[in-house]
């Protein structure tokens, strides 16, 4: 993936994606400014080199698509029947549930 970040929150998704998952690469490291007066326009070099560089065998495209597989397998494992995720699910549905009936059976008590 590569990151062009232009408004708020885009700028925290692009370390995210950069920095700490390291499955993508920033197409300008020039200035940057949510500020529009502040703004610059990206040279289409630095959008070419980018995308060139990414794309490149052996270069930081590669290693970022082994690394986004590997992420894959992880989240694939986390919501599997066992999973991390699956559980954290059945258990969040488990405690709602059991509120529901809970906060039932204490308004039929209140009539």
């Amino acid at each position: 993936m590569l990151t062009w970040p232009l408004v708020f929150d885009q700028f925290i998704e692009e370390r995210l994606v950069t920095d700490v998952l390291k499955i993508g690469e920033r197409v300008w490291s020039g200035a940057r400014s949510t500020r529009r007066e502040e703004q610059l326009t990206v040279p289409a070099e630095a959008v070419a080199r980018a995308v060139a560089s990414f794309l490149e065998p052996g270069g930081t495209g590669e290693a970022a698509r082994v690394r986004a597989r590997e992420l894959a397998v992880k989240a694939h494992a986390a919501v599997a029947e066992g999973g991390s995720s699956h559980s954290d699910m059945r258990r969040l549905i488990n405690d709602l549930m059991q509120a529901n009936e809970a906060s039932s059976t204490s308004t039929a008590v209140c009539r």
